[in-house]
């Protein structure tokens, strides 16, 4: 029985560090602009509607250095990934998350 107890408590304890880990959105890398979560795995583009760079996984920081897009066409957020704060690219404003 106690070796039962001792089991199901290190399985508890390894199962939380690694969802506090995992939950927690890792943000962009300090620089102007605000930040938004990914909600999907998100294609980092050259321009918008441009070739793929790399791709965001979801739950991930992005930090917003300007915006194209209105009204009447999509809107498209530039700036970088928490995966990748050294390349800079754009994304779908969809794809994000305030």
């Amino acid at each position: 029985m106690k070796r039962n107890v001792v089991r199901l408590l290190a399985v508890v304890a390894v199962v939380a560090a690694g969802s506090t880990v995992a939950s927690a959105p890792a943000a962009a890398s300090d620089g102007p602009g605000d930040i938004c979560v990914t909600n999907q795995a998100t294609w980092l583009r050259d321009q918008p509607w441009g070739n793929v760079l790399r791709t965001l996984s979801p739950g991930r920081g992005f930090r917003v250095h300007s915006i194209y897009g209105g009204s009447d066409i999509q809107t498209w957020y530039y700036g970088h990934g928490a995966e990748a704060p050294g390349q800079d690219g754009w994304i779908p404003a969809a794809n994000c998350d305030w």
